[in-house]
């Protein structure tokens, strides 16, 4: 591999780390890194000392765990205050949570993956661990909204693709069950996550569309505690009012 290559891959690397521990907060082993970005230990560990080097991640020198740095936060923190996408979805979301005391997440595909782009935390939701970046879309009500309306071809390759990990014992695990939950997304307009990603946290998401090429680059989703709301119940109140915010939403993410 030539020079170029060679910082192709450290970048292509790099990026890997600082997303792969962008999502788990209780940081990772060296070992951990290299299982997870593929490479030896050897390779992870100049790749992690490059990054702690410069601040974007910090080593604990007591347990050895790799976490995020604190210029990995503070670069997160900008682009988010200066971001014209999170300046567009923000009112809609914030009007929504503080109207009906919900919590409320934005996230966009990329990559058969969706990442957050803004949230509006509520009281009843804090206790729990919300997502920032999934690639496990099937256990979540913005990634199956989403999920619901890809063209079928790029659906049916996705469904192969993913590894439909269990989290609690009401996840999905099987494909055929999957597609069929999809379809009944599709028919309602709305998916449904009955603590499928944590015990207690039950939530509801809407797709984003694109209104230039209708193509799905997201979704929209409210969360709720089962000591707040049955499932039934959160879905009675709130799904109108996300299907509603969801249009609003495409409107601005379109721009």
């Amino acid at each position: 591999m030539d020079k170029k290559g060679k910082n192709a891959e450290s970048k292509a690397k790099g990026l890997a780390i600082l997303e792969l521990l962008g999502v788990e907060d209780s940081g990772y082993t060296l070992k951990e890194i290299a299982d997870r970005i593929g490479g030896s230990k050897t390779s992870a560990h100049r790749y992690a000392s490059m990054l702690c080097d410069q601040g974007y991640l910090a080593r604990s020198p007591r347990s050895g765990l790799y976490r995020l740095g604190v210029r990995t936060l503070s670069l997160a923190l900008t682009i988010i205050e200066h971001s014209e996408l999170v300046s567009l979805v923000k009112p809609l979301a914030d009007e929504a949570a503080e109207r009906h005391g919900v919590h409320v997440d934005v996230g966009l595909l990329e990559n058969d993956a969706i990442y957050l782009i803004y949230r509006h935390d509520s009281p009843d939701t804090r206790a729990f661990r919300s997502f920032s970046y999934s690639s496990a879309l099937h256990y979540l009500a913005a990634g199956k909204a989403a999920m619901a309306y890809l063209e079928p071809d790029v659906l049916a390759e996705l469904a192969d693709r993913l590894d439909l990990v269990a989290k609690t014992s009401r996840t999905i695990t099987e494909p055929a069950a999957l597609l069929a939950e999809l379809e009944t997304v599709r028919e309602l307009g709305y998916a449904r996550n009955n603590e499928e990603s944590l015990p207690g946290l039950i939530a509801i998401g809407a797709p984003l569309f694109s209104l230039r090429t209708g193509a799905v680059v997201g979704a929209v989703s409210f969360d709720s505690s089962t000591a707040t709301y049955s499932m039934k119940e959160f879905e009675d109140q709130f799904s109108g009012y996300l299907v509603e915010l969801a249009k609003k939403m495409s409107a601005v993410v379109s721009l």
